[in-house]
């Protein structure tokens, strides 16, 4: 049972995290402060790390958790692509020579 509940709390944390993040960065693109988005981009990556983890823990080792959802490879995809568009819009122009 309490692999079960940290199983889902792990996917509905990566979730928040998700929109969370999207939701910081479009505050950030909207004020003109890329730079911020590579931190982001950061944070999703450390994210799905853990969550790429717990999904081999869960598969491996057999908890007894039915994973008949595929949505911790929705979240984990979501994760990664955000992080792509964050670090590519995360870029600052560079400042040319006077």
């Amino acid at each position: 049972m309490l692999a079960s509940i940290i199983y889902w709390a792990i996917i509905f944390v990566c979730i928040a995290w998700a929109v969370l993040s999207v939701w910081f960065s479009i505050f950030y693109l909207s004020r003109k402060e890329n730079g911020n988005l590579w931190a982001f981009a950061f944070f999703n990556v450390i994210a799905a790390i853990v969550q790429a983890i717990s999904l081999v823990i869960y598969r491996t080792w057999g908890f007894g958790v039915t994973q008949y959802s595929s949505l911790i490879y929705v979240v984990l995809a979501v994760l990664l692509g955000l992080t792509v568009i964050q670090a590519v819009l995360g870029r600052e122009p560079k400042l040319k020579a006077a």
